[in-house]
């Protein structure tokens, strides 16, 4: 076998025991790794039928064959359980530095079962295994558990995977850091370790996997740096991070603002942007393993009372989530919420959505004081938010209902309508009102509401395109041809969280041929472009079925109205596309590969363009014919209400059509045969066939 050891291992805790697993060599070819070989073997064990706390819910730490490799983007692994949160099939993406190093050690992942009875960390290099005692750990934030479990096994490089104290607390979304910034942050996956007893696992490999085709994966390596190097996605996420997107996703309504009410909040670029950071507590840079782009920033506030010694600053997520969403504008405020949260170990979007829901409820009198235990909740109330993070982490006073997530404070306190999550699943900071695909991309995620398990969010922005599937990219406002663009975004996701390669850096670099580029020097399978989108297909459907077997019907196939229809407040530029297309293609430039130019557009984006973007899109609501339109739905005429309104019944009906699901929300048989999974069939419909 190529690119993988063939082997996992898999641990007991409650038993103290480890043993390997030796999955066939097909099921690598036909699930890749990461979450789509996690999928099948989680399928294989009958694992839906534990409780999501429970012992016997199996924690899978798993890499894909592209983990650890020195290519850009490959520095990732996928956490995968049934989610405490939705209750349905749980997955999680990690970035940083541990997939390497547990690469190193021999195997292509662990399956973790069991509970300790006291807390432990899994200890495992290419030479040992070893379960030790953590109770000295418990209680401790991730930052300085890292730190103290790499002075305890006395190497530098080995790697950290750990919880906070909102893991312990079995906090629902709960996550799982590396590297003090680089989160497994999505599904509550720190509360299935924190039920286990599992404070960490730390990784120390020196081994190097087999490669098919050594010279082949170098020149495939040189072209991911080529493309990178004349890409302006690239440069702007190498400059201002992942939250230069604040200036341009304002300007379209892409940015929530006061829990998704207000359509445009000035104040969210000018204070909380990526070029903002860049000119104030920004102190340098940070990577990834092995990647080039360097999108992470590292920040200090020196003093005042969000002091934060240097260390990871808020992504757009956060920046979003714990800013814009609370129409909070401190920007050091905004650091500090993102720390605690990194420090406690809790997802930042879920953490940011619960707290604005809460707001809204207080304010409309369905949360009263009396239930906050004396809390005055309000918009852009920096010290509250801080506060609030806190007693969730600890499940303390309001924060024990706060830990719950959305779903359940709603279904205790009331407000359906402004609890804004998609089968549990709190809703990432990209709005379908602005991006219609991304309207069916939460519907349809397998995990809830998410913008990583496919790739329609870049589409629809005009980023990347389908092209090499042979389907035509279908406009932001326009339903035609939304469902087979968001099937073939799908296709791309799945297979990113299973080579496991970060999605900034497939998109910059490609399509399926470059990821059969990558795979195929790697482990020799040889696959074609067809046969990698069936793979594609293969892992979509299986977790579509688990999620069904896990009680996920038609009916959680459903966005909150919220998000569907205009603003409540406000109104918001409709050209989405005016500008990604055009300048971060790079046009004739890109394939000119000339240093000279490119030096030049790097300094007009960076000191011109990008700083510019919010201002450069809001002026073309003053362009012939966008004018009237925003006055017709500032005076609330029917047909501008209508055209505004995300066509959501037309696009997934459709889409079930294409991906041939039933009345109640299940893969056909026929579909699931043709992939070859007749196993997964025979269970999904043995109750509709009598079996």
């Amino acid at each position: 076998m190529k690119g993988n050891w063939g082997r996992i291992l898999e641990v007991d805790l409650s038993g103290g025991t480890f043993k390997d697993m030796e999955p066939e060599e097909r099921l690598y070819r036909d699930f890749l790794g990461g979450s789509g070989l996690a999928a099948k073997l989680f399928f294989d064990r009958e694992a839906w039928k534990a409780d999501p706390l429970s012992p016997d819910n199996p924690l899978m730490i798993m890499l894909g064959p592209l983990s650890g490799l020195n290519l850009p983007g490959a520095s990732r692994l996928e956490i995968c359980a049934r989610s405490p949160l939705t209750g349905i099939w749980g997955e999680s993406c990690m970035g940083g530095h541990f997939a390497p190093q547990l690469k190193g050690t021999g195997y292509d992942g662990i399956i973790i079962t069991g509970a300790a009875e006291k807390p432990v960390y899994l200890y495992i290099t290419d030479k040992e295994i070893e379960i030790r005692e953590a109770s000295h750990l418990w209680g401790k934030d991730t930052y300085d558990t890292e730190d103290a479990l790499k002075r305890e096994v006395e190497d530098k490089r080995a790697q950290v995977i750990c919880i906070g104290p909102a893991g312990e607390n079995v906090v629902k979304y709960a996550n799982v850091m590396n590297d003090r910034g680089s989160t497994a942050g999505r599904c509550g996956m720190g509360a299935v370790m924190g039920a286990k007893k599992l404070k960490a696992v730390v990784a120390r490999g020196r081994r190097k996997p087999p490669i098919a085709d050594g010279e082949g994966l170098k020149g495939t390596r040189e072209k991911m740096k080529e493309a990178i190097k004349f890409n302006l996605v690239a440069e702007g996420l190498s400059s201002f991070g992942s939250n230069v997107h604040m200036e341009y996703g304002m300007a379209i309504g892409d940015v929530p603002v006061k829990n998704w009410r207000e359509a445009y909040w000035e104040s969210g670029p000018e204070k909380l942007g990526g070029t903002t950071v860049a000119d104030t507590i920004l102190t340098k840079t940070h990577s990834c393993y092995g990647c080039p782009v360097g999108c992470k920033r590292i920040v200090e506030v020196k003093g005042g009372p969000f002091a934060m010694e240097e260390g990871p600053g808020s992504e757009y997520e956060a920046a979003s989530a714990l800013g814009t969403l609370q129409r909070m504008d401190d920007m050091e405020a905004n650091h500090k919420a993102n720390e605690l949260c990194n420090r406690y170990g809790m997802d930042v979007i879920s953490a940011g959505s619960i707290i604005a829901y809460a707001t809204e409820a207080y304010e409309e009198g369905l949360i009263a004081e009396a239930d906050t235990g004396g809390v005055k909740l309000g918009w852009n109330q920096p010290e509250t938010i801080l506060k609030l993070i806190e007693l969730t982490s600890k499940r303390e006073g309001i924060g024990d209902d706060l830990a719950e997530g959305v779903r359940a404070m709603s279904e205790k306190y009331g407000g359906s309508e402004f609890a804004i999550h998609v089968k549990g699943l709190e809703c990432p900071m990209h709005d379908p009102r602005s991006l219609w695909g991304m309207a069916l991309t939460y519907a349809t995620s397998i995990r809830g509401a998410c913008h990583c398990a496919d790739a329609n969010l870049y589409t629809d922005m005009g980023v990347s395109n389908h092209k090499d599937m042979g389907i035509k990219r279908s406009w932001p406002y326009r339903a035609k041809g939304k469902a087979a663009q968001t099937i073939g975004s799908q296709v791309k996701g799945v297979i990113a969280n299973s080579a496991v390669i970060c999605a900034y850096v497939w998109t910059i670099t490609g399509g399926i041929p470059q990821m059969a580029e990558m795979l195929n020097p790697v482990t020799g399978f040889g696959y074609t472009v067809d046969e990698l989108v069936e793979v594609g297909d293969r892992i979509w459907y299986i977790k579509r079925a688990l999620g069904n077997i896990m009680g996920a019907t038609r009916e959680d196939d459903r966005l909150p109205r919220r998000i569907l229809e205009p603003h409540l407040e406000g109104t918001t530029s409709n050209l989405t596309t005016m500008i990604y297309p055009t300048y971060m293609s790079m046009g004739p430039l890109g394939k000119m590969r000339n240093e000279r130019m490119m030096d030049i557009t790097r300094k007009v984006a960076n000191n011109v363009l990008f700083p510019n973007l919010n201002k450069v899109m809001r002026a073309t609501r003053f362009m012939p014919g966008m004018w009237g339109k925003r006055r017709a739905l500032e005076a609330g005429k029917p047909d501008e209400i209508k055209r505004r309104t995300v066509p959501f019944d037309e696009m997934i009906e459709e889409y079930y059509q294409l991906r041939e699901i039933d009345a109640e929300g299940r893969p056909s048989r026929r579909r699931l045969e043709s992939l070859g999974m007749a196993d997964v069939a025979d269970k999904l419909h043995a109750d509709k066939e009598g079996r």
